[in-house]
């Protein structure tokens, strides 16, 4: 059975993330007296009201640290400095964790997970329909694909197929490509447990939604790339 949720977007004031909350409709009554949540980022803390506006949020002053101002320093006429020694050839670049395609129609659910793969040392490709992702795959070289499972999109000509369908063909482009599937809606065990999953090389399920859901699937990622 489906869960009615309504989403609350939220952008943190001290450090900018933004994020998202999927709240279940049944749950809104608990609401209104106020729930706090974190910024998935900073660590700002929020109080958040249900009213008949929509959602009242609020920041809690206290739990935000604050820097110090840095004090004057006195600093005396330098000694004249001594010959630069011969330059050092650069060091090179430090190598990716792995290299994800990353595939979702949702602008903020992008922007978020590309941040934090990028925090993480994975390097990101963004696709934001299955036409641009398997134009990529034949570019670039892919260690694991992420993709939404609803990518298709009425407002864009190119989204004419879902996360399943884009699967199919990226598998006739690089064989045995590990993915791991997202989606903003339930995830039941019919799903979960069909077999044609494992033909795709589907090694879990993600849901959006909680606050913490960038996360599990960085886990889920790191889980995946460390057994290959």
């Amino acid at each position: 059975m489906t869960v009615k949720k309504e989403p609350l977007e939220i952008e943190c004031s001290d450090c900018h993330k933004s994020f998202r909350l999927w709240i279940p409709v049944e749950s809104l009554p608990e609401w209104e007296s106020g729930s706090k949540i974190s910024c998935i980022r900073c660590g700002a803390r929020y109080l958040i009201k249900k009213n008949a506006d929509g959602f009242l949020v609020a920041l809690i002053k206290d739990t935000v640290s604050r820097a110090k101002k840095p004090e004057p320093v006195v600093v005396s006429a330098p000694a004249p400095p001594p010959p630069p020694p011969p330059e050092a050839p650069a060091p090179p670049k430090a190598a990716t964790r792995g290299t994800i395609l990353l595939l979702d129609d949702d602008r903020l659910a992008r922007e978020m997970t590309e941040h934090s793969f990028k925090e993480s040392g994975f390097g990101v490709i963004i696709s934001k329909n299955a036409a641009e992702g398997l134009r990529e795959l034949k570019k670039q070289k892919i260690d694991l694909i992420v993709t939404d499972l609803h990518l298709k999109n009425s407002k864009d000509p190119e989204a004419t197929m879902d996360g399943e369908e884009f699967l199919v063909k990226a598998n006739q482009i690089v064989k045995n490509l590990p993915a791991v599937i997202t989606t903003g809606k339930d995830i039941v065990d019919d799903l979960v447990l069909d077999p044609k999953w494992f033909d795709l090389h589907v090694k879990g399920f993600i849901q959006k939604g909680n606050p913490f859901w960038v996360e599990e699937l960085k886990l889920k990622i790191q889980e995946v790339l460390h057994r290959l």
